[in-house]
Parts: C-alpha cells; sequence; structure tokens
C-alpha cells in the first residue's frame, strides 16, 4: 500500500467517525446549530431541533460516499457544515468564542484535504491536500495552546480529574495550571514548526498522539456518554498523522505507481 493510499484510508475513516459523531451530538442532546437558533435567534426549540435532526441525518447519509473514489462533492457539503457548525459556536461561546473557528480547524480540513487527494493524483493536488492538513492542524493546535495560556478552568478540570481517574492521584490546582501552561507552549511551538515547508514529521507525530490524548479526555472525565464529543475530535490526531503517511513517500516517486480511482 503506497503512502497516500494510506493517507486517504485513514482519512477517510478520520471524516467517517467525525460525522458519526456530529451526527450523535446533535440527535443525542443537541449542537451548537441548535442552540444558536433556539437562543440567539428566537426560532422555537421544536424548529431548531428540526433543523438539527435533519443535518444529522443527511450528514450520516454522507457515510457511505466518503469511502468512494469520487466523493469530493460530498465532502465539500461536510466540510460546509461542519465550518458552518464552528461559526454557530462562536455566537453561543461564552469564553473566548474567537477561537472556536480555528480550534475547529481540522474538522472541516480533513475533509477537504481528503477531496484534494480523491482527485486523479498530481503534484498540485496532492500540495493542496498537505497543505490543508497543515493548515487545519496549526489552527487547531495554536487555538488550543492559546486557550491554555489563557488558563482555560475546563482544561485545568480535564487535567486533575484524569490524574484522579487514571493515576489515582490528587493533582492540585496549582501543580494543574503549571502543566496547562506548558501544554499551552508545546502546543503553539508544534502549530508554528508544522507551517514550516519540511516535512518535520517527529512534530507531526507528537501533534497525533497529543491530539488523540486530547480527544480520549472527553470520555475519561465525562464518561462514556460522551463519545460523540472525542469522535468529533478524531481529526486532531486523524490529520497528523495523515502527514506523517504522505512523507513517507517522495511525491514524485508515489505518482509514478499510483493509478487513478
Amino acid at each position: 500500500m503506497s503512502s497516500s493510499t494510506a493517507a486517504k484510508a485513514v482519512l477517510r475513516v478520520a471524516v467517517a467517525l467525525t460525522i458519526v459523531g456530529a451526527a450523535a451530538q446533535m440527535l443525542l442532546y443537541g449542537g451548537p446549530v441548535l442552540s444558536w437558533l433556539w437562543l440567539n435567534l428566537d426560532w422555537s426549540e421544536a424548529a431548531a431541533l428540526r433543523v438539527e435532526h435533519a443535518a444529522a441525518f443527511g450528514l450520516l447519509a454522507c457515510v457511505p460516499f466518503v469511502f468512494w473514489g469520487k466523493a469530493w462533492p460530498v465532502l465539500k457539503l461536510v466540510a460546509a457544515w461542519l465550518l458552518f457548525s464552528a461559526f454557530a459556536s462562536t455566537m453561543v461561546e461564552p469564553w473566548y468564542p474567537w477561537l472556536t473557528p480555528g480550534a475547529h480547524a481540522a474538522r472541516y480540513a480533513a475533509p477537504l484535504a481528503l477531496a484534494a487527494l480523491s482527485l486523479p493524483p498530481s503534484p498540485r493536488n496532492r500540495r493542496l491536500a498537505e497543505w490543508l492538513l497543515r493548515g487545519g492542524i496549526a489552527a487547531t493546535f495554536l487555538c488550543h495552546g492559546v486557550e491554555a495560556l489563557l488558563l482555560r478552568a475546563q482544561f485545568i478540570d480535564y487535567l486533575i480529574g484524569a490524574s484522579a481517574k487514571l493515576l489515582s492521584h490528587d493533582l492540585s490546582e496549582s501543580t494543574a495550571t503549571a502543566m496547562l501552561i506548558s501544554i499551552g507552549v508545546l502546543d503553539v511551538a508544534a502549530a508554528l514548526a508544522i507551517l514550516l515547508p519540511r516535512n518535520l514529521w517527529p512534530v507531526a507525530a507528537w501533534m497525533a498522539f497529543w491530539g488523540a490524548v486530547t480527544a480520549a479526555a472527553r470520555m475519561v472525565y465525562f464518561g462514556w456518554p460522551n463519545w460523540p464529543e472525542t469522535l468529533i475530535r478524531v481529526t486532531n490526531a486523524a490529520v497528523p498523522l495523515t502527514l506523517c503517511l504522505l512523507w513517507t513517500v517522495k511525491p514524485a516517486t508515489e505518482s509514478e505507481h499510483e493509478t487513478i480511482e
């Protein structure tokens, strides 16, 4: 299996899981679009629910097409909804809402990158996919890093809760705060490094590991019923992992052997 084929496989699974997570969030307890329509635009709860439920079932209907080689139109629709949901979050998020679209960037960059990789293989399409992946994960890590440096209380609670549940250790708030500042510095540094015009796969590998840890933190802290929030964040790990896979073989070498799907 070529690196590009493996990269597309990872992205397809990640995008499918993100779709399932977003749809489950809307169907089980409501998403940001529901909150925006109902609380900010004064729609009735029933009308807002109908919109979100229709969107949820529409997203689920897209899942089989994600695994089709010529699915780029569907992938663009999925990306558009995820971007719309991110901007809806800015209307209801009480804590630095301007960070939300960037923090969600990996979610809507992943289907766009997959759409680019699903086009006929060419250096141009590959570069486009790569820079969508770089930009998406850089924005996500940068905004999460800024949130950490601003000492978001929710992140401190995650650290304390994870320490208690996984290590049976009572982490003090001051220690958790110091850890969060260190995490913020690392996140910002990784975000800047991944944008350098070099294939820094150790940076991408670290981002994939940390993205998986932070996605899983939602279930560790809130319990298994919070699985949709973890699935929505699968791209935080899958996007840098895809970069690692794309960087294992030079584009020129790979394009000579890869066939159009």
